[in-house]
């Protein structure tokens, strides 16, 4: 069931790569300004779906609306549009290595805005202070632990405001304070920008930490979702097993 509060919509959605299906008739919604957490095992079409969510790839059946707009439908002028309204914080950070931390960030600066080098520069330090790294901006990614680079990538997603954030595996490769310390920057900017994320994980502490509403994926289809209380009564399990696990793997 959807509603007008719904920012994101997934109605019925398929995607196949060649005889593979990975998603098989999947349908949820978000509503504005929370956080959905999407778990299951690796390999459950998890990022697949948050790349669907943003028009990288393109489902083969259903729709997906994105602020009630169908952007299966969207050439890519249209998606290149509506990816302005969204962030993308990748499992690797994805920063480019000859880039500087602070070039990283001011990347879609330069390429989306109008903006003068002076203003772009104070933007970009000033996303980095918010994440902690406000004495970084010409260091280079090379230099900085993985914590450091995935502050970085997310400094960088928030460049342009986005009010809907996309988040795959935010406490990946990361020891758990500082895993905490990146959901709690989540948090923190859910509840002081409003913004929507959509969070893929398989660990079910980060999950905990962030989720609002939850969904379970196992082999393409959604099992269970809800809330995390609802999910831990789930009659399925896989889905019991997964939510009673300290870091599901």
């Amino acid at each position: 069931m959807t509603t007008e509060a719904d920012v994101l919509q997934f109605a019925s959605v398929s995607k196949a790569f060649g005889s593979r299906t990975v998603l098989k008739n999947v349908s949820f919604s978000v509503a504005t300004g929370t956080a959905f957490v999407l778990l299951g095992r690796s390999g459950t079409g998890k990022s697949v779906t948050l790349k669907l969510l943003c028009g990288l790839l393109k489902a083969d059946s259903g729709v997906i609306r994105v602020n009630g707009e169908d952007i299966t439908k969207f050439d890519s002028n249209q998606l290149s549009s509506i990816r302005m309204h969204m962030g993308f914080l990748f499992q690797s950070a994805a920063l480019f290595d000859s880039l500087s931390v602070g070039e990283n960030v001011a990347f879609p600066l330069r390429r989306h805005t109008k903006k003068s080098d002076e203003e772009i520069r104070h933007q970009a330090t000033s996303l980095l202070e918010r994440v902690g790294l406000g004495k970084e901006y010409d260091s280079m990614p090379a230099n900085l632990s993985g914590g450091m680079q995935k502050r970085a990538g997310l400094a960088r997603a928030l460049a342009v405001e986005p009010s809907i954030l996309l988040v795959d595996e935010p406490s990946a490769g990361l020891d758990p304070i500082t895993s905490n310390e990146i959901d709690q920057l989540l948090v923190d900017i859910k509840t002081d920008q409003h913004t929507t994320l959509v969070v893929v994980t398989h660990n079910m502490q980060s999950a905990r930490r962030l989720a609002d509403q939850m969904a379970f994926l196992d082999q393409g289809e959604l099992l269970a979702q809800g809330t995390v209380e609802e999910l831990e009564r789930s009659e399925e399990p896989l889905v019991r097993d997964f939510m009673s696990s300290q870091q599901a793997g």
